[in-house]
């Protein structure tokens, strides 16, 4: 069953590619990158013409098209997946994909402030409702913050679709590599990885701080990253860099989180899904994706570096170190939980083989009348 999905997710990223490499053929003005491309000192396809990217595009597609229609497995297939993977997942997106998610979390901020405060505040509201009060406070967030907002054209569709390519192709890849559990090496089982990944986690968790701080210069005559003349113009784009920062922190407590109780179980004021177990999946998917997104943010950082002469976002945003670090501090973390998941990814014990106490409390809690 998951072998079939992934080779039909392949396929759709394939399909996708191909249709993207036939519309630039078309439609010259189509094409997103190149020199007049606003992220152009951030983007390798800046450096890739149109025809070799329409090329690329159709020989990608329709041989993807093909071992995926056909669920073709063996050392073609595993080495077309990692060229697929690389090429379309990590060399064609670029720091815009990090940039949109980003705004995406923040706009997310008042949200979840709202879910979660009615839902403590009020335990017996009606999921519904809660969820109303969430969507309106999103409203009005947007509302407010949209009138400081530029257009970005369609350009993020085929940067998040050539994202989406590589990591269903990235996907095949590991079910084409995954190996029997009898050759596992010693690195790879619970006890060891939970030793290692609780080093890289914390490590993946400080990378967001100096980010956090440069956005909390924007309430400083001092900012970082944006002109004090360009703040004083549009004062909304202040409360963004707050909370820019706290989705910044909010990155922080999620990456602790593969590290923490809250890692196996939903904490108890989490609306709806409080006390339940954590499926495994729940937090390694994204968990990969973002750290997808850091790693591609950080070829952007390093070539606009090289270009401009000027590391100090390298230094300030470390992508090109968060993005592995967080990577293998959720490895660990499926390490770790891999070998109590149940088919539907939701483990029913802690890794040691027995019902971990926080689970065992919030089981507790939720029976209470």
């Amino acid at each position: 069953m998951i072998d079939r999905l992934t080779y039909r997710a392949a396929l759709a990223g394939s399909l996708l590619v191909t249709a993207a490499g036939v519309l630039w053929w078309l439609i010259p003005g189509s094409y997103p990158f190149g020199p007049e491309d606003r992220f152009a000192d951030m983007a390798l396809m800046t450096y890739v013409p149109r025809g070799t990217a329409i090329a690329f595009a159709l020989l990608l597609g329709v041989a993807g098209i093909v071992l995926a229609a056909g669920r073709r497995r063996g050392p073609v297939t595993i080495a077309f997946a990692s060229v697929a993977a690389t090429v379309l997942g990590l060399l064609v997106p670029d720091i815009q994909v990090l940039i949109i998610t980003a705004y995406a979390m923040t706009l997310a901020v008042p949200s979840a402030l709202v879910a979660v405060s009615a839902n403590r505040l009020l335990p017996r509201l009606p999921a519904i409702a809660v969820f109303l009060a969430a969507f309106a406070a999103l409203l009005g967030w947007l509302s407010y913050i949209a009138r400081d907002a530029d257009p970005i054209g369609t350009r993020p569709l085929f940067v998040f679709g050539s994202l989406a390519a590589g990591a269903s192709w990235a996907a095949v890849l590991i079910r084409l590599l995954h190996p029997a559990d009898r050759n596992r090496p010693a690195w790879t089982e619970p006890a060891a990885a939970a030793r290692w990944g609780r080093t890289l986690t914390w490590a993946a968790a400080l990378c967001p701080l100096p980010y956090a701080l440069t956005r909390l210069t924007w309430l400083t005559p001092w900012p970082i990253g944006e002109t004090a003349e360009t703040l004083a113009a549009h004062p909304g784009l202040r409360i963004f860099g707050l909370a820019l920062a706290l989705a910044g922190e909010g990155g922080t407590w999620l990456t602790l989180g593969l590290i923490r109780p809250r890692g196996e179980t939903f904490p108890t004021w989490v609306p709806i899904v409080g006390g339940r177990p954590v499926p495994v999946l729940a937090a390694v998917v994204p968990g990969l994706l973002v750290a997808a997104m850091l790693t591609i943010a950080g070829h952007s950082l390093l070539q606009q570096a090289a270009t401009t002469g000027d590391y100090l976002f390298v230094l300030l945003m470390p992508f090109p170190l968060w993005g592995p670090l967080l990577a293998a501090a959720t490895f660990g973390y499926w390490l770790r939980r891999r070998s109590n998941a149940t088919p539907d990814g939701v483990p029913p014990s802690s890794p040691i083989g027995h019902p971990s106490r926080w689970t065992v409390k919030a089981l507790a809690t939720r029976r209470r009348p």
